[in-house]
């Protein structure tokens, strides 16, 4: 049965199109495929080496959503929680599957009929596994040590973060994971078709555990309406590109493939295999991330920067006669920054204009590795090294970075916006979500060694400085001297050194468009993990 509903999903990828019945599968960058035919895959791996979908946590596959909610915990009563815990049902990959080819059939027989979806996922921070009695090292030196309060300053931030987040506690050097003073247990993460549903749903939550835990936050986000569904609030279509898991999704041009355990602990590819415990095997790391977009001011910067197109570094590769209204030149200007156009087409391949018909297709979307014709090696002809999506995501950088490297360093990115559209005066951004099955590298590599390192991508066996990512790095350091984060915690301040007076001076000048407000990491346990944690209930009461 999976096995034909994974084969409708694939179909319904390729067969759809722009506005048909098919449009929402047909723009997921994940789709599952049937483990009875892994050879639909450029390598597939016996069923051995495969994890089975049903014991696996849904969101590792992404919810299908319009609505999301994430709420915040700490157990008071291990005895109730795990009482509680044996009747909450978590929704599987297999479940994801199954939710998926409703869809599709929905919008084949149906136009426009939406499908009530509720699909929900509980992971633990370290603290909260200490208390559940897995003390037992991860295998993850990071998520056994740190809590993401203790690595704000390894991240850059100097933000003011969540008081969710920001406990008082931390400590940079030894770590605080291990210590219950202040620290988050745990998230529940529920996904419906609505707001509404979500809400019930966390309210069925709540009562379920009522007893149990002390809820600290519940952050919620949601799709944006419209036109502009499917795209962050900076106006760019988000989850184009996701990396293919061997034996368990399909694969289109130019994806990047992965071992399953890049993602999913105790199988291959996972660099910690022969460190974990038995109770990580089938489980995955999450990385929750608050990133506020201020689009007021990435709006006026592309406006500002558009008059000097013809300044841009590398040039506009116009052909003979061509020009840019300001319009067009604003576009550019934001597409350089994030490595793809509002559509989700590849800067790499629509250099000066957009393509919407490209972003549609997912044959030729992310068939590419920013290589250009009678250029040898990289070159940031058509997208500058410094883009987001080519820091975050790298692609053919052979022999300075082998292919293995960038496999290794692949996360599945499953976010949602949140806060309401503009003019609204309220705050707005990303709900980040990722999985990976090391946090050192996935998304601590991709945070700081790519993204904060102003000499990558290697493109030499020479360093060469290019800058820091144009959307997520650190400010741009200033003809007049280096700029560093203000001392103070909670300014959203940078400092500059001013040779004149000899001091510190503050910095107006730095466009800083997205700003951090904390986060944290946490590990997705296996539903076979979670029934022998609830079945232990009975033994402490």
């Amino acid at each position: 049965m999976i096995s034909q509903l994974l084969k409708a999903v694939t179909l319904g990828l390729v067969q759809g199109g722009e506005g048909t019945a098919t449009e929402p599968l047909r723009n997921r960058a994940l789709l599952p495929l049937s483990l009875s035919a892994p050879s639909q895959t450029d390598a597939g791996g016996s069923h051995e080496d495969l994890p089975v979908l049903s014991n696996i946590q849904g969101d590792v596959f992404i919810f299908p959503k319009d609505a999301e909610a994430f709420i915040f915990f700490r157990i008071s009563d291990v005895s109730k929680f795990k009482g509680a815990l044996a009747t909450f049902k978590p929704t599987s990959a297999a479940d994801v599957v199954e939710n998926l080819s409703a869809i599709r059939r929905a919008k084949l027989e149906a136009k426009g009929r939406r499908v009530e979806l509720t699909q929900q996922q509980i992971a633990f921070t370290r603290a909260g596994l200490n208390i559940l009695g897995l003390k037992e090292e991860s295998g993850d030196q990071r998520f056994d040590k740190f809590c993401m309060r203790d690595n704000k300053t390894v991240f850059g931030d100097v933000s003011t973060w969540n008081k969710t987040f920001d406990r008082p506690n931390f400590n940079p050097a030894t770590g605080t994971a291990n210590v219950d003073d202040g620290a988050l247990h745990g998230v529940v993460s529920i996904a419906a078709s609505d707001l509404s549903t979500v809400r019930k749903a966390a309210d069925a939550f709540k009562v379920l555990f009522e007893c149990a835990v002390d809820v600290v936050d519940v952050i919620e986000g949601k799709i944006r309406p419209g036109k502009m569904r499917g795209h962050d609030h900076f106006g760019y279509r988000d989850g184009v590109s996701q990396p293919a898991i061997r034996g368990l999704t399909g694969h289109l041009p130019g994806q990047t493939q992965v071992d399953v355990g890049v993602i999913i602990a105790g199988y291959e590819g996972d660099p910690a295999f022969s460190k974990r415990p038995k109770w990580a095997k089938d489980g995955t790391f999450m990385v929750f991330k608050q990133f506020e977009q201020d689009v007021v001011r990435f709006d006026k910067h592309l406006k500002k920067s558009s008059s000097r197109w013809r300044e841009f570094d590398p040039p506009v590769p116009l052909q003979e006669g061509e020009t840019l209204t300001d319009e067009q030149a604003a576009q550019l200007c934001g597409a350089r920054m994030v490595g793809r156009w509002p559509s989700g087409a590849p800067l790499a391949k629509c250099p000066v204009f957009d393509d919407p018909d490209m972003a549609l297709d997912p044959e030729r979307r992310n068939d590419f590795d920013y290589t250009v014709p009678d250029i040898h090696g990289p070159t940031n002809k058509y997208c500058p090294f410094t883009a987001h999506t080519r820091k975050v995501a790298p692609r053919n950088l052979d022999p300075y970075l082998q292919k293995k490297f960038i496999e290794a360093s692949s996360i599945i990115r499953a976010g949602t916006p949140y806060g309401d559209e503009l003019p609204s005066e309220t705050s707005r951004g990303l709900l980040f979500v990722c999985y990976q099955s090391h946090l050192d590298s996935g998304f601590v590599r991709q945070a700081i060694q790519f993204s904060r390192n102003d000499y990558f991508p290697p493109i030499s066996v020479f360093p060469q400085a290019h800058g820091q990512d144009a959307i997520i790095g650190g400010p741009q350091q200033l003809d007049e001297g280096p700029i560093v984060p203000a001392p103070t915690e909670g300014t959203d301040q940078y400092l500059q050194w001013d040779p004149t007076s000899n001091n510190a001076v503050p910095v107006t000048s730095v466009e800083v468009f997205v700003t951090s407000r904390g986060g944290e990491y946490f590990f997705v346990p296996s539903l076979s993990v979670l029934k022998e944690v609830s079945e232990s209930w009975e033994m402490l009461l």
